[in-house]
C-alpha cells in the first residue's frame, strides 16, 4: 500500500516568520502540509513514511523574483546589444528551461520573470505547468517597455546604425496611447507581470535623476495592465522614477538606488514592493575599480570610448551611488517596506544558481539579520506572486513547497549557498530532490 503522508521528525523548523523551532514535526499530505507540531503531539500513521531529520532545518522554498530566464546564453555573458539577440529562439528557450530547473534545485520553488525576448516566459511558463520542463512555480515577464531614444532603445540610441529590425527584450513606444497599447499586446501574448523602463542606471552606471516616460504614459500603461489583471514592475533607480512609479500604482520596483524618505512614504502608501538586487552593483564595482583603466582604456555603458578620466569618473557616481543604497535601504526595510530578492543572474560575473550571493551581501553588508532576508526570500515572494496564503510558510494547509537544510540559514544564511547541503526538495508535495534516509513506514 502506498503511503499516507511523509512525516519530518525532529525539524529545526524555519517557518519563514518566526525563530527556529527545534523539535518539530512537520506532516505533508498530497500537495499540502497537513499538520505542524511538536514532535510528541504528532503520532505517525501505519503507512507513514518518517523520516528522521535529527536537528537538519525545515524551510519553506525560496522565490526569485527577478529572474532573467534566458540570461547566460554561452555561459560568458551578452553578446548583443540587446539581450535576447545573442542566440536563435530556439536555443534561448532551452537555456531558459534549463535556468528554471537550476534555481527549483538551488532552493528556489517559485519565480517572476522579468524582462525577456520572443515571449520566452509565456512559453516556460506553460512547459512547466504541462510537466515537461522542470521548473519553479512562475510568473511570465514581458518585454521592457521603453520610449524613443533612452539607454534601451537600441533601434534609436547609438547603436542606432545597426538598423536593428528586432530589439529582443525591449518594445519602443511612445505617448498614453502608445504605452496602454503596449501593456494590452503584452498582456495578450500571456504575460502576468508588465516591465518597464522607468529611469537610467544601476549596477554599472550612475543614476541620473530622470524619468523616462512622461506621468500620463506611465499611469495609463498601469491602468490598462491592471484592468487586466497583470501586474508591472519598473526599472526604477532613480529617486524620481521611484517616487512617480509608487505614485502611479507600480507594483514591483527595481533596483530603487535612490530610494528616499519620500520614496518610502509613496511605496507604502501604494502597497508596493521594491527588489533592491544589490548584487550586481557590488560586483561590478569589485571588477571595475580593480581595472587599469589607463592600460585597458575601455567603455562601460554605452558601447563607446570614454577617456579613463571618464571611465573613472563614472565608475566614481556608480560608487556613490552604491554606498548611498546600502544606508537608504536599510532604513526602507526598517519602515516596513515589503523587501524580496532576485538580480540580474546570467551575466558574466553573476551566473544562474548563485542567487544566495544576493543574501550574503544583504548580512554582511546591510547588517539584516538573516530571519528577514529569509522573510524577504519566503513569505514576502509568496506574496508577490499572489501565493500569500498558500506559499512562503511552513503552516497546516499551506502548499508544501520546502526545502530541508544541513545547517541553520538563520544564524549562518551561506549554508544555502552548498547545493549539497540541500538535502531535500519538494514542490507541491512531489520530490525534486531526496537525499534523505528512507525512513520508517508506520
Amino acid at each position: 500500500m502506498a503511503t499516507k503522508r511523509i512525516l519530518f521528525r525532529n525539524a529545526n523548523l524555519i517557518d519563514g516568520t518566526n525563530a527556529a523551532r527545534p523539535g518539530t514535526t512537520v506532516a505533508v499530505e498530497g500537495d499540502r502540509i497537513s499538520e505542524v507540531a511538536p514532535d510528541a503531539a504528532v503520532e505517525a500513521g501505519a503507512h507513514d513514511r518518517v523520516i528522521p531529520l535529527d536537528g537538519l532545518s525545515l524551510m519553506p522554498g525560496m522565490i526569485q523574483c527577478h529572474f532573467h530566464s534566458h540570461f547566460g546564453a554561452f555561459g560568458d555573458g551578452v553578446t548583443a546589444p540587446s539581450l535576447g539577440l545573442e542566440a536563435a529562439p530556439g536555443y534561448l528557450s532551452m537555456l531558459a528551461a534549463s535556468n528554471a530547473e537550476t534555481a527549483l534545485r538551488c532552493g528556489f520553488t517559485g519565480a517572476i520573470g522579468s524582462s525577456n525576448a520572443h515571449v520566452i516566459d509565456v512559453s516556460l511558463k506553460e512547459a512547466i505547468g504541462a510537466g515537461f520542463v522542470s521548473g519553479p512555480r512562475y510568473l511570465a515577464g514581458s518585454r521592457e517597455i521603453v520610449t524613443t531614444g533612452e539607454y534601451s532603445d537600441y533601434s534609436n540610441n547609438r547603436n542606432f546604425f545597426m538598423q536593428l529590425g528586432s530589439t529582443g527584450l525591449t518594445y519602443a513606444t511612445d505617448g498614453v496611447d502608445g504605452w496602454r497599447l503596449a501593456a494590452r499586446v503584452e498582456a495578450g501574448r500571456g504575460c502576468d507581470v508588465i516591465k518597464i523602463s522607468a529611469g537610467p542606471g544601476h549596477g554599472s552606471s550612475p543614476a541620473v535623476d530622470v524619468m523616462y516616460p512622461t506621468i500620463d504614459e506611465l499611469r495609463a500603461l498601469v491602468d490598462a495592465a491592471h484592468t487586466l489583471g497583470k501586474r508591472v514592475r519598473a526599472h526604477a533607480p532613480s529617486r524620481t522614477s521611484i517616487l512617480e512609479c509608487a505614485r502611479a500604482g507600480v507594483d514591483i520596483i527595481d533596483h530603487a538606488d535612490r530610494i528616499d524618505d519620500e520614496c518610502v512614504e509613496a511605496i507604502l502608501d501604494a502597497d508596493a514592493t521594491v527588489v533592491p538586487s544589490m548584487l550586481w552593483s557590488e560586483r561590478f564595482l569589485d571588477l571595475a575599480e580593480s581595472w587599469d583603466h589607463e592600460a585597458h582604456y575601455l567603455a562601460i555603458s554605452e558601447g563607446f570610448p570614454e577617456s579613463p578620466t571618464e571611465v573613472r569618473r563614472r565608475i566614481s557616481k556608480v560608487r556613490e551611488d552604491f554606498e548611498y543604497t546600502c544606508e537608504a535601504m536599510v532604513s526602507a526595510a526598517r519602515a516596513g517596506v515589503r523587501m524580496v530578492v532576485g538580480d540580474d543572474y546570467g551575466t558574466p560575473i553573476m551566473p544562474h544558481g548563485d542567487y544566495v550571493a544576493e543574501l550574503e551581501l544583504y548580512v554582511k553588508r546591510l547588517g539584516i539579520a538573516p530571519l528577514q532576508i529569509i522573510r524577504w526570500a519566503t513569505r514576502n515572494g509568496a506574496e508577490l506572486m499572489g501565493l500569500g496564503d498558500e506559499a512562503g510558510m511552513i503552516e497546516r494547509g499551506r502548499l508544501a513547497d520546502l526545502v530541508v537544510v544541513a545547517g541553520d540559514p538563520t544564524i549562518d544564511i551561506a549554508c544555502l549557498a552548498d547545493r549539497e547541503n540541500l538535502r531535500a526538495i519538494l514542490l507541491g508535495g512531489e520530490w525534486i530532490k531526496d537525499r534523505l534516509p528512507s525512513g520508517a513506514i508506520g
